[in-house]
């Protein structure tokens, strides 16, 4: 009887240690607006703009005859990258 006394006791204490904590670990890490910003930025409105105007560079580049096509695709294949990063990071974090 006294054993189990000892448990409920500790389990009360582990319990309302977990409760005093749990707020403080809710709250975001400081850098976490920094990088939030960073990935607005680079899949948001401004990525895309850019990412037009690359591959309009490249077509140009290929028109003129400056550029190879494996440089195109490897364009194109940055891009992509960049704006499915959220995806392949979230297939993997499964």
């Amino acid at each position: 009887m006294r054993t189990n006394f000892k448990v409920l006791a500790l389990l009360c204490a582990v319990s309302a240690a977990l409760i005093m904590i749990a707020p403080s670990a809710a709250m975001a890490a400081p850098w976490e607006d920094a990088l939030q910003t960073v990935v607005n930025y680079m899949t948001g409105s401004t990525a895309h703009l850019l990412a037009i105007l690359a591959v309009a560079g490249v077509g140009i580049g290929m028109l003129a005859g400056h550029m190879s096509v494996r440089s195109m695709l490897s364009v194109i294949f940055g891009i992509a990258v960049i704006f499915g990063a959220a995806e392949i990071v979230g297939i993997f974090s499964r």
